[in-house]
């Protein structure tokens, strides 16, 4: 079976110094990656390690240098992203004014949604977000967990295909919350293919049904559940100023 997903030889530099005295760093340094439909992958590495910039780049919001990605059959590029991928970052953007309810409505005004079927999409979103209770409160009363949970209901809303979590829920232990375990299962069953990220490995155990590793841009590991096998963090940076360089850019 086709993968949903199939990333072939990413690669993504940045630059950084003074004028004249310029030199690239490689976010990604040749990453090969397959996801099947219904798949959860979980991609961990501490900050500078490459997650943001796979994320970014498999959501077609950032251009790799070379390599290539594709989506259901669809070749990604500059021109044409493929429809239903939904990316959501670690602080998900909304008007702090807006009520959870009315942050949700408005998102579902950008995917066209017809009225008759957008209140409904809403209030499924946030059930399965575990924010009716809050569908009142504005997005600047919210904890950062109320927060976190607001962008994964976000994601639920137009109904993807895919959907790109990128430390979207890692830090506040909702990861390992039964009922966003249980929210992700069932995208999962439904035929989504997710890809969620965290610092670390240990966080994505509950949840994913594969872990990759990642350090300096590479894939240094690969594990899942029914292997028996744990994604060990033993991290080393090839240098310092690459270490560093890689901190301020991919975050």
């Amino acid at each position: 079976m086709r993968p949903a997903l199939q990333v072939r030889g990413l690669r993504k530099a940045y630059r950084s110094g003074m004028r004249g005295r310029t030199s690239a760093v490689d976010a990604l340094a040749g990453i090969d990656l397959a996801a099947g439909r219904e798949e959860i992958i979980g991609i961990a590495g501490p900050a500078g390690a490459g997650k943001s910039t796979l994320m970014l780049c498999v959501a077609g919001l950032l251009r790799p240098d070379y390599g290539s990605i594709t989506w259901f059959g669809e070749m990604l590029s500059a021109h044409h992203i493929p429809p239903g991928i939904a990316y959501v970052p670690r602080r998900a953007g909304f008007y702090s004014f807006l009520t959870v309810c009315e942050a949700l409505e408005y998102h579902a005004t950008l995917h066209e949604l017809a009225s008759s079927g957008r209140a409904a999409q809403v209030d499924a979103a946030m059930r399965e977000a575990s924010l009716l209770a809050h569908a009142s409160r504005r997005v600047s009363q919210l904890s950062p967990a109320l927060h976190q949970r607001l962008g994964l209901a976000q994601a639920l809303i137009g109904e993807p295909r895919a959907v790109l979590l990128d430390e979207t829920l890692s830090g506040e232990g909702l990861l390992g919350a039964p009922d966003v375990i249980e929210a992700l299962g069932s995208l999962s069953r439904r035929g989504v293919t997710i890809l969620l990220s965290a610092p670390d490995a240990r966080e994505l155990a509950d949840v994913a049904t594969r872990t990759v590793v990642l350090s300096a841009g590479r894939i240094i590991e690969s594990a899942s559940p029914s292997s028996g096998m744990r994604p060990q963090l033993n991290f080393r940076w090839p240098d310092k100023a690459a270490q560093h360089v890689a901190e301020a850019t991919v975050q």
